[in-house]
């Protein structure tokens, strides 16, 4: 079980980033153009949030029910042992609340440039922390 939700875990990281360089592109296209904030940029801010929330809840099967590095309650310290079980979930989580905070204001906004302007900043930001906790140097990139 630990190994198919793992695998899942690592395929919706792409789509993620995706849908967010999606979003963040039309973000800053659209803030720097002057351009309507038009249904399209709704509906990609909404599968960024789906697919956020997707992943958080994968996440937290994986740290709180499934993975051998937070199971083990007496576990050495370590970098990989600190890595995942403290650097990688408050990234993450951090990331996902401030994109969907991020996406909630700029849907309120009163301008069309105020949305694309909070819709860029908040996913610069995320994409920021993102990248900062995927281990891309010590992982595989796909699993199967």
């Amino acid at each position: 079980m630990y190994s198919l939700v793992l695998a899942i875990h690592s395929w919706n990281r792409w789509l993620v980033l995706l849908a967010l360089l999606a979003t963040l592109g039309r973000a800053y296209r659209g803030w720097l153009a002057r351009r309507l904030y038009c249904p399209t940029d709704r509906r990609l801010g909404a599968l960024l949030a789906g697919l956020l929330h997707v992943q958080l809840l994968l996440g937290f099967t994986l740290y709180f029910a499934l993975s051998p590095w937070t199971m083990r309650r007496t576990a050495a310290p370590g970098q990989t042992v600190q890595f995942w079980s403290v650097t990688h979930i408050s990234l993450m989580l951090t990331a996902i609340v401030v994109a969907q905070i991020g996406q909630s204001i700029a849907q309120r906004a009163a301008t069309d440039a105020a949305r694309h302007r909070w819709s860029a900043l908040s996913l610069s930001l995320a994409l920021g922390l993102l990248l900062l906790g995927i281990p891309f140097a010590s992982r595989p990139w796909f699993r199967w």
